[in-house]
């Protein structure tokens, strides 16, 4: 390969693990599986990344060497402000034929989606659906962040029957993160990478740099491949852009639902950030994504192990 330079058995560089990288159409990413939910239970939520902090708390898995003592660990706080319930969404074979919005809603909701409150029956939809769904929006005027919201899907489990009768009593309320997500648990999480840019292929693949007199440009990959393909494959690292990519992280554990603020702030705020102001959700290890922008969690697909709340201490 054209980016192995010294060693025949030197690995190739770049990941194609993600093919196409193509760059993400919005800042946010819903999912598009959800795991088995009980009758009336929501499928997730959502936050804003806030930042990083350190956590300590007590080791609850008797199969880790730490069992019982205290860990210390990166965490990510992310502020969750209420969701409110905009419209419900009508399916007929996986397809929508219809919608009814609620009415009395935040006029910050029309600057994402122009809407009619109450521009359709309810029952008459449902006669026709075979599912349903609830379209909400953030608000994240609630904390100062913008005026625009954002606008995207949460499942209900249960039948037809059950899930009307939950979404109609949600029409128009709000939701809060404590009703839907608990301590000790694991989430999915739906973010955007960073946007980086136009960059080489050394930061980009990873390419390793020539030698210095070896040729008139260092930071490349060796060539592009046979002389006999006449073609380049899409194989060959090489520069472009990179970052604001959608990507999911699976079994996130939920260190912590935070109801008062004082306890996750710190003196100086956090960078490009501030202080939160509302709910907040403190998550194990990193997220990707930057500062402000928009976390949807869904909960576990696939949780690698039945977990517990655990005891936990911030690190200020």
């Amino acid at each position: 390969m054209g980016h192995q330079i010294t060693k025949k058995s030197t690995p190739r560089r770049g990941s194609l693990q993600y093919y196409p990288i193509t760059r993400s159409d919005k800042a946010y990413h819903n999912f598009d599986r959800y795991p088995n939910l009980a009758s009336k239970e929501l499928s997730g939520f959502a936050g804003y990344k806030v930042g990083m902090t350190s956590a300590v708390y007590i080791e609850n898995d008797k199969n880790s060497p730490d069992f019982k003592n205290e860990v210390l660990t990166a965490a990510t706080v992310l502020e969750c402000p209420p969701l409110v319930v905009c419209a419900l969404r009508f399916y007929k074979d996986k397809k929508t034929i219809g919608e009814s919005w609620a009415e009395g809603l935040n006029k910050n909701i029309s600057r994402r989606i122009k809407f009619k409150e109450k521009n359709i029956d309810l029952e008459s939809l449902k006669k026709g659906a075979d599912n349903l769904k609830l379209l909400v929006s953030t608000q994240p005027w609630l904390i100062g962040l913008k005026k625009t919201p954002e606008l995207f899907e949460l499942v209900i489990g249960g039948d037809l029957e059950s899930k009307y009768s939950a979404a109609k009593d949600l029409l128009g309320k709000e939701i809060d993160i404590s009703s839907v997500i608990k301590d000790g648990t694991f989430v999915d999480v739906s973010s955007v990478t960073k946007g980086k840019g136009f960059s080489g292929s050394v930061k980009r693949n990873g390419v390793k740099i020539y030698p210095v007199h070896a040729s008139k440009s260092r930071r490349k990959a060796g060539n592009l491949g046979a002389e006999s393909m006449a073609k380049v494959q899409f194989t060959v690292p090489q520069h472009g852009r990179l970052g604001f990519n959608s990507r999911v992280e699976f079994n996130k554990f939920v260190l912590k639902v935070i109801k008062e603020s004082a306890e996750v702030n710190i003196n100086s705020g956090y960078k490009r950030y501030g202080n939160v102001s509302s709910n907040a959700l403190l998550l194990k290890g990193s997220v990707a994504g930057s500062t402000g922008r928009l976390i949807i969690l869904r909960k576990a697909l696939r949780p690698t192990k039945n977990a517990e709340p655990v005891k936990v201490n911030l690190v200020k």
